[in-house]
């Protein structure tokens, strides 16, 4: 009994939340152009992916990739990545504006990610184990072939870091800091990243976490500024 009436005070709650931002005109005008923003974004990269894999890249030398075995972690990526994501979803949907942060940052870093790719032409490592998502091959990864030159930086690792960032609960904050640091072992174990991707993912997904909370005082202080001139 008192479990039912607990999940239904958290419904209430969440309902209510959810309609107190959507009162808010630039809250539902940005939940609304996000979906068409991924839709660009997805069709782009399918066009971008043939050329990124046909081009001549680079092969770096990474010897910290010999401490690591070599072994094929598909499906356990698979699992983990997106049991992250609903378990971040779930814990957190009764939060509009941490659900629409998770949203935001993955598109942000989804499109650093891909400028990267772009400057940045290397070849795979030796020995790669070809990563296969159902998910991903479907959606933004070109059909016809798997998807081995988009590098620097880990998109996997990113995705999960972002979990960590955008949680609000400490236990489920250490939870994915473990999976970050598993992500980043299996995707290394399978030859799919140099170490440098992995670094690469961690301190870029950060940047753009937390940049706009450095960049709002200052761009609100300019304009300060500039509406005292007039």
């Amino acid at each position: 009994m008192q479990q039912s009436q607990g999940l239904q005070i958290y419904f209430i709650q969440l309902i209510q939340a959810w309609r107190t931002e959507l009162l808010d005109k630039s809250f539902r005008w940005k939940l609304l152009v996000m979906p068409a923003l991924f839709i660009i974004y997805s069709a782009i990269t399918q066009k971008l992916g043939a050329y990124i894999e046909a081009r001549k890249g680079v092969r770096l030398e990474d010897k910290m990739l010999s401490f690591f075995p070599s072994y094929d972690f598909s499906t356990l990526i698979f699992i983990l990545l997106y049991t992250s994501l609903f378990a971040l979803i779930l814990t957190h949907l009764h939060k509009p504006k941490a659900i629409f942060r998770l949203i935001e940052m993955h598109f942000m870093v989804a499109v650093v990610r891909q400028i990267c790719i772009l400057l940045i032409a290397l070849e795979p490592p030796t020995g790669i184990i070809v990563l296969r998502d159902v998910f991903l091959e479907n959606t933004v990864y070109p059909h016809n072939a798997p998807l081995t030159k988009d590098l620097f930086f880990s998109g996997h690792v990113a995705s999960i870091w972002i979990y960590f960032l955008c949680a609000r609960h400490k236990y489920l904050k250490a939870y994915m800091c473990i999976a970050t640091l598993l992500m980043g072992f299996m995707v290394l174990s399978m030859r799919i990243h140099y170490t440098y991707d992995v670094y690469g993912a961690l301190f870029f997904t950060t940047l753009l976490y937390y940049a706009p909370s450095r960049v709002r005082p200052y761009y609100a202080k300019v304009k300060a500024q500039l509406l005292l001139t007039k």
